[in-house]
């Protein structure tokens, strides 16, 4: 069999649905960077950022939201601008973007939020696309079968694109050991079965929690700070993907 885990812009998604499936414009698109902490230290504005391990901090307005973050004990560092979309910009994760159109769209905020961008060598403008939940994941005979972005891209507000592609792994090894290599087809459509529900509910997150932010009401927020927060819900934070599979399995494929 084969696996296609070739990202958002899959060949294997039109092998499997036999049609190319088109993306549709979120009307937002992201300013992206990762860079070294080496000038965020040198400036007494920035440099508290670096000092106490990795650090999440995020500022919030209508129709957009900027999210800094350090990794690697501080090490690194890495923002997200999402922004309106109003560029024909494609759907890919290395269209340079402009520092100056950063500057314009936090012009009115906080400063420190300039600070940081002034540290930045470089940046993507990243347009956000999605796509309706496929049809099918695996091919007609069994023998192909999506996993991740191929299968279902996510909106970075879901905070789960990489965590749902490592779900997708655990059940489809789970499935294939369970069903044998003379079961290959049948284990595989087991995948989809089980994760198919999961997935389409997860991906819908993305852009409940954009809105959220981006639409917020700021009087409700000022009287309830929480109410602003990434929610965190256990049907997405506890799973065992592992147990799920292994118990649902033997319900939907005969096993000799």
């Amino acid at each position: 069999m084969v696996i296609g885990a070739d990202g958002v812009r899959s060949k294997a998604r039109e092998l499997v649905l036999g049609y190319v499936d088109k993306p549709k414009s979120s009307g937002y698109a992201v300013f992206r960077a990762w860079f070294s902490n080496k000038d965020m230290i040198q400036d007494p504005r920035t440099k508290h950022f670096c000092e106490n391990g990795d650090t999440f901090n995020g500022w919030i307005g209508p129709d957009v939201h900027f999210l800094f973050s350090t990794i690697k004990n501080g090490q690194d560092c890495c923002w997200v601008l999402t922004h309106k979309d109003d560029a024909d910009i494609e759907e890919s994760w290395s269209f340079p973007g402009k520092l100056e159109d950063v500057y314009k769209v936090i012009e009115d905020w906080d400063p420190i939020c300039k600070a940081i961008v002034e540290k930045t060598p470089s940046i993507v403008d990243w347009k956000l696309v999605y796509r309706d939940p496929l049809p099918r994941w695996v091919s007609e005979h069994g023998r192909i079968a999506l996993l991740g972005d191929s299968a279902h891209p996510f909106l970075p507000t879901s905070a789960q694109g990489a965590t749902q592609a490592m779900e997708d792994g655990v059940v489809l090894a789970v499935c294939l050991k369970r069903g044998g290599k003379n079961g290959v087809p049948a284990s595989v459509r087991a995948y989809q079965d089980i994760r198919y529900e999961r997935v389409c509910a997860v991906q819908k997150t993305g852009e409940t929690t954009r809105d959220l932010w981006h639409k917020a009401d700021w009087e409700k927020v000022a009287k309830d700070p929480a109410s602003i927060q990434m929610p965190r819900e256990d049907w997405i934070f506890r799973f065992d993907a592992e147990r799920n599979a292994e118990e649902v399995f033997s319900k939907i494929v005969e096993v000799n």
